[in-house]
């Protein structure tokens, strides 16, 4: 290997650890904003669900796709828990809404372990 192409290749792997390096900042930043939306995005399908007392399955799918359309993930990605049962006032119900992580620049799906997650209880307002 002559000693401009070693040059060459040294600069490349340089410029690829420095970008690595310089972007998770941006990572951490990006996923906070995701967490803040579904952290919106729970507080907002609890209080329409909670005058109801339960979330239809037809409820928790729009959910799914709503946080899956807006942030770009496909829909299976995106896990969406509710309560189900009728509650009726004073009875706590819950949601709680997951998304996957990308924690790095080199990371694929398969390694995406880390999961971003909102959670709320609130008490039912329905009467029965």
């Amino acid at each position: 290997m002559s000693f401009g192409l070693r040059n060459i290749l040294i600069v490349i792997l340089l410029s690829v650890i420095v970008l690595a390096w310089n972007y998770q900042p941006y990572m951490d930043m990006i996923n906070g904003v995701r967490e803040q939306y579904l952290q919106s995005a729970v507080y907002t399908a609890l209080s329409e669900a909670k005058i109801k007392g339960e979330f239809t399955s037809s409820d928790l799918d729009n959910i799914q796709s709503t946080v899956a359309d807006t942030l770009g993930y496909p829909p299976q990605d995106v896990l969406v828990q509710g309560t189900t049962t009728f509650t009726t006032v004073g009875s706590p119900m819950s949601l709680t809404i997951s998304i996957p992580s990308q924690i790095s620049l080199f990371s694929s799906s398969a390694s995406n372990a880390l999961r971003l997650t909102a959670s709320e209880t609130v008490d039912s307002e329905a009467i029965s």
